[in-house]
Parts: C-alpha cells; sequence; structure tokens
C-alpha cells in the first residue's frame, strides 16, 4: 500500500515543526487559557473529539519564539478563519517539557503539549499542562477587580536561566530623566488633544504644548551592564475615543555612553534572561492593545527584536 500524500500545507509545517523540537523556545506560563470551559466545542473544533483540549482555567504554556541560528524568531501563527485553527497546531511541537523560572529561580518543571486543534484565536500557541494540579497557585487567578493579571513567569526548555545583565527596579538619575523627555519631545513635538468650550458641545482638536514635568516618568530599570529603561506618558488627555500616541507609555532605551533608542509603547516588562546561553539577558515585555496583543523581545543591547501577536477577536 502507497504511504498517503502529505499536503501541501503539511509539508510547508513539518521542517519549521520539526526544527522547534530540536532548539531552544521561549514561552510564558499562563494560570488560565482562554479555551472553552469544561471540554466544551472539543468535538466541534476538530471535528471528531480527538486529542485534548485547552479548558478555561486550565493552566498552560504559551510558545513565544524559537532560536535560529543567533536570532530569536516568532511563529507568525495568526488566524483568519475557523478551519485553520485546526491545521495551525502543525506549526508547534506536539509536547514540550518546560522549565518554570520566576524572579531568576526555577519553580517547577511541566509537560504541556499542543492541543489537536485550538478553539479560539486567542488560544493559538497555548499547550495545556499535563499535570495543572502541581501549577495551580502560581499566578494568581482572574478576578473581576484584575480580569488579565500579568504574567510574569517564564517558560524555558533549558533546565536553568540566569539574568547576567542583573535588571532590576530602580530610580534613574535626573540627567537620564531629562535625556528621554528630550527624545519623547522629539517624536511628539505638538501631539492631539481635545478641549470643549461648553456644556454637550463637541470636543475639539488642537496641537497641544506641554511641559517636560507632564511626562511622568511611570517605571524604571537598571542593568548592572549601565543600561538603563524608562517608561513616559504624556498626562492630560481629554479627548474620547483612543488617544494620540503621545498620550500612551512609551518606552526608551539609554545605553551605557548615553544613547538614547524609543523602544515601542503600551508594553509591561514580563522579564528578564539568557534565554540563549551566550552571557548576555535578553528582555521579555507584553504588549497591550485594544484589540491584539502579545509579546516581544529584545536582544543584542537592545539592537535585534521578535514580536509574536495575540488576537483576542
Amino acid at each position: 500500500m502507497k504511504p498517503r500524500a502529505l499536503t501541501l500545507l503539511t509539508l510547508l509545517l513539518l521542517p519549521l515543526a520539526a526544527s522547534a523540537q530540536r532548539t531552544t523556545l521561549i514561552g510564558i506560563f499562563e494560570s488560565t487559557s482562554s479555551g472553552k470551559a469544561d471540554g466544551q466545542g472539543e468535538s466541534k473544533a476538530n471535528g471528531r473529539g480527538e486529542g485534548k483540549a485547552t479548558n478555561q482555567g486550565q493552566p498552560g504554556v504559551r510558545v513565544l519564539f524559537y532560536q535560529s541560528g543567533q536570532q530569536w524568531r516568532s511563529y507568525k501563527a495568526v488566524c483568519n478563519d475557523e478551519p485553520c485553527l485546526k491545521t495551525i497546531t502543525h506549526l508547534f511541537p506536539s509536547i514540550t517539557t518546560w522549565t518554570l523560572v520566576q524572579s531568576g529561580k526555577p519553580i517547577a518543571q511541566v509537560t504541556a503539549e499542543t492541543p489537536a486543534a485550538f478553539h479560539l484565536y486567542s488560544e493559538i500557541g497555548v499547550q495545556a499542562i499535563t499535570n495543572p494540579s502541581s501549577v495551580a497557585n502560581l499566578e494568581p487567578h482572574p478576578t473581576p477587580g484584575q480580569p488579565d493579571p500579568a504574567h510574569t513567569i517564564l517558560a524555558t526548555t533549558l533546565p536553568t536561566l540566569t539574568d547576567p545583565d542583573g535588571w532590576h527596579l530602580s530610580p534613574v538619575p535626573s540627567l537620564d530623566l531629562a535625556h528621554a523627555r528630550e527624545a519623547f519631545r522629539k517624536l511628539f513635538p505638538h501631539p492631539k488633544y481635545c478641549t470643549q468650550t461648553a456644556t454637550n458641545s463637541p470636543a475639539k482638536y488642537h496641537s497641544a504644548t506641554y511641559k517636560d514635568t507632564e511626562v511622568h516618568l511611570d517605571s524604571s530599570l537598571l542593568s548592572n551592564k549601565n543600561w538603563r529603561l524608562l517608561q513616559l506618558t504624556l498626562g492630560g488627555y481629554l479627548c474620547d475615543g483612543p488617544p494620540d500616541a503621545a498620550y500612551l507609555d512609551q518606552w526608551f532605551a539609554i545605553s551605557p555612553t548615553g544613547e538614547v533608542r524609543h523602544l515601542s509603547r503600551t508594553m509591561s516588562f514580563a522579564g528578564a534572561a539568557d534565554f540563549a546561553h551566550n552571557g548576555h539577558s535578553a528582555l521579555l515585555f507584553s504588549n497591550q492593545n485594544e484589540n491584539d496583543g502579545g509579546y516581544t523581545l529584545f536582544y543584542d543591547n537592545f539592537t535585534q527584536h521578535t514580536q509574536t501577536t495575540i488576537t483576542h477577536h
């Protein structure tokens, strides 16, 4: 009997899936997945009820990046229709052993499996942990006051992780803040804002002028290599609807020689680690947007970065 011919899609996906199992992976632990509750929709998703589904409330590991030579790459796994959710699972390794790391310390080792099919777009890339009771209390669960708690437990296929650059929260010198504010002003010299001249009258957009002191320092980090990170936000937005980019938090890096670089916006620091085992730390940030999110990894002194997207709709 002749073997069944592989589909073109399978042929295209196999090399990536195979290489992902042979190389280092970066993931993030999620205390609750976004799957259907109580296994609902499992047979609908895969058509046969085969395989393991991620259930709402079940912990998992979201596969983010894989190492390719000296580079980190995203799976770029995005679906535009429901049938894609059945086939895109082939992009990811079927089973992975993960080391979970928090604050530089291994806290658990888990095995996680990619389901036969994903049920939701936001579920793409999430592997279900096979022994969920062992990690049930590692992260806070969603509550009405905090429906989306931050994920800060890193996952790696390496046995250990360290942060040789020693990134930590720290105040920054006033000169650094002044230089970052100067870079902020170059990016946003005249942001748009609104004023209202009378009650119930339509808001009118104007080009804003602002003082340096109105650009607030929200967070700052320092490494033992004298790199600095600053998160800045311009306050005072009065318009309805999505704000001008200047009113979103912006991240800047300052090198040991004083060079200021704009990194991105609307990010939260998730952790730093030597994922490549090359003696240098890479920094992982989560991204927050209205309709999608994801994670960005910066490495090689912020000269390189890669991003994975999570679609919520």
